[in-house]
């Protein structure tokens, strides 16, 4: 095991004061010691993590960049066309999902490292303390990466303050919310975005005519509106989270043109990236009603009766929706995953029982 406190100085030596990017589980302690220096820089998308990098390297100045081993594929266009290009040379902190991980990081795990030899740039295994003096003196030339290849890498570290102190003694809890519309949607298809909220939904109840996204973060408005466009007939109910929608608000953009009539789409922000640790997930308050208000008019919900009344009356009067509910940290003990093979399944199950 590194101890994270070392490893970060060792950043520091380097040059490296900052780091930039989007939360991972392997990289938990390694961020919340960012954090609690003040080194870490939020963002919502890996590639524009990648481009604040390449800023600074303009600056004159190093800064790395922590993502997922999924993330990378947001992040191939700037690597390739922006970093890499320009000589723009960032170290790249990268926690690699395993193949025997869940089911949705499988396939990067199988072809991370020669992706990464495809593209010429060196990476050394995270194993001991040495990591850093062997990717250092590859920056001179390209960009290279760290690889994390265990949640029990780095020593832990506690996060000092958490994203943006939604108190669960103050707001409603996501999966109390998840409980109520789960109760009231019977006659729904309901499609969940990944992390926290689709394991609650599935351990609230499990059923065929939900869909649990548990990769591709920042597509479930996407998925839902070619759900709803091709099934006309259905309502859906689509039940993203702020880091999500923020990943790829374009997207909103783009639903909010379309607003099929068949379609709610429910908010449920909390402020932080949960299920990696709770590291926050903006530079500030998301602001995230404003912003969908702007691009469509939207209800916030603050309880449970206020959203079951919302559901019942799409539900009866079918018109494209939006719900914004602000909710507190938090989920239950011992929260289930969705089982591995339900998870490779259940596109099939989700068609069959629209028959």
């Amino acid at each position: 095991m590194i101890d994270t406190k070392k490893f970060v100085d060792q950043l520091i030596a380097g040059g490296i004061h900052r780091i930039a990017g989007v939360p991972c589980s392997f990289l938990g302690p390694l961020i919340n010691e960012a954090e609690n220096r003040g080194m870490y820089e939020p963002f919502v998308n890996e590639g524009d993590a990648l481009a604040y990098a390449a800023g600074a390297a303009l600056a004159g100045r190093r800064c790395a960049v922590a993502m997922q081993s999924s993330g990378l594929s947001n992040a191939l266009s700037p690597l390739t066309s922006l970093n890499e290009l320009f000589g723009l040379h960032t170290l790249l902190l990268i926690g690699n999902r395993g193949m025997d991980d869940e089911p949705q990081h499988k396939i990067m795990a199988g072809v991370l490292k020669p992706f990464l030899d495809t593209l010429a740039i060196p990476y050394v295994n995270a194993e001991d303390s040495q990591a850093l003096s062997a990717a250092f003196p590859q920056l001179d030339k390209h960009c290279a990466a760290v690889l994390v290849n265990s949640r029990h890498t780095f020593s832990p570290v506690p996060l000092k303050v958490k994203a943006s102190g939604q108190e669960q003694t103050v707001l409603p809890l996501r999966y109390d919310m998840l409980k109520a519309i789960s109760g009231c949607a019977e006659a729904s298809v309901i499609v969940t975005t990944t992390g926290f909220t689709s394991r609650e939904m599935f351990c609230i109840k499990d059923r065929a005519e939900n869909f649990y996204m548990v990769g591709s973060m920042g597509c479930l408005s996407s998925l839902a509106l070619g759900i709803a466009d091709y099934l006309p007939e259905r309502t859906v109910i689509a039940i993203d989270g702020d880091s999500g929608c923020l990943m790829r608000l374009g997207a909103l953009y783009t639903l909010t043109q379309k607003r099929p009539h068949n379609l709610c789409y429910i908010l449920l922000d909390n402020g932080a990236n949960e299920s990696t640790g709770g590291q926050r997930n903006s530079l500030g308050e998301s602001r995230l009603l404003e912003v969908m208000n702007n691009l469509y008019p939207t209800q916030e919900v603050g309880s449970v009766d206020a959203m079951t009344a919302c559901l019942g009356q799409f539900q009866q009067f079918p018109a494209y929706t939006q719900l914004y509910v602000k909710t507190g940290l938090g989920t239950v003990k011992d929260l289930p995953r969705p089982d591995r093979q339900l998870i490779y399944d259940q596109a099939k199950r989700f068609r069959k029982a629209l028959v």
